[in-house]
């Protein structure tokens, strides 16, 4: 009996990954104890609050990982909501709730469609295929969101599957002055991990940074990389070092280092090559 252990537990190693995640095929999961988002709302540092996964819960005969919502200073916070990853999806479940809600599809491809949803006044969601439409005020809440392009970025070591999308309205029209909406895999969204359908960065909220065991896996400057290892990039032919350079609507700036920032940008916030950079 020893010796089939060992055996069993050898061939396991021996076809597990030795060198990391292949982001072509292995799916980064979303729900992962000791994983920490923390969200920025407006300029001011202290304006913070957080979402903590420890422990574990069962719903349903399912195991479901707790998630604790925070505001600083209180780092203790409370319990907000369970998720759980199923495939190359995210799901999560409000408290007092039984209903597992659809938060992310990893699985999309490009093209593909998924229509929005709501979970009360707790967080957005999706909405899985056989799903009714969720309703406020009894009127159906119908929009869409399409994936527009899917490519891979590095941040701290690791590489994620990062997905733009464009929200679309029951016509399937352009939302008007809808910015672009990004999800990173096993981060969620750049306005934070319980808001798949929000802009990036919707107003002035966005996530600042995604961590586990105080390891910095993620920033909001990420969503923003430019180096992605399989897309398209727009070929410059110029001398010039183009600056990657955002506001914080998303909006993408033209900038060269031949300019003075501060001459050139008018005062406030803006994400210049992967960095936060004050403008005063």
């Amino acid at each position: 009996m020893k010796t089939k252990l060992l055996f069993l537990l050898l061939s396991l190693v021996a076809v597990s990954p030795i060198k990391g995640q292949n982001v072509f095929t292995d799916y980064r999961p979303f729900a992962v104890d000791g994983k920490i988002w923390e969200t920025q709302v407006g300029i001011i540092m202290e304006n913070m609050y957080g979402y903590r996964i420890e422990g574990d819960t069962v719903i349903g005969g399912e195991y479901w990982m707790k998630v604790f919502s925070y505001l600083f200073p209180d780092l203790k916070g409370s319990y907000f909501v369970a998720v759980r990853d199923v495939g190359h999806k995210v799901y999560a479940i409000a408290r007092g709730s039984n209903r597992p809600r659809l938060l992310y599809d990893f699985g999309l491809k490009e093209g593909e469609m998924v229509r929005c949803g709501i979970e009360g006044n707790t967080f957005g969601c999706l909405l899985d295929s056989d799903e009714e439409p969720d309703s406020i005020l009894g009127f159906p809440f119908i929009n869409y969101l399409q994936v527009e392009h899917i490519d891979t970025v590095e941040a701290r070591g690791l590489r994620h599957r990062r997905y733009t999308l464009k929200m679309l309205d029951q016509f399937y029209e352009p939302m008007v002055m809808a910015e672009k909406i990004v999800w990173a895999e096993g981060v969620g969204s750049g306005a934070g991990p319980f808001s798949p359908w929000m802009p990036l960065p919707p107003q002035d909220t966005f996530l600042l940074h995604n961590e586990i065991n105080k390891t910095c896996i993620f920033g909001f400057e990420d969503f923003y990389n430019a180096d992605a290892t399989d897309a398209v990039s727009d070929i410059q032919p110029q001398n010039k070092k183009i600056l990657n350079t955002f506001d914080l609507s998303g909006r993408r700036l033209s900038l060269t280092s031949a300019n003075s920032v501060p001459s050139v940008l008018p005062k406030r916030v803006y994400i210049i090559d992967g960095k936060k950079v004050v403008v005063r």
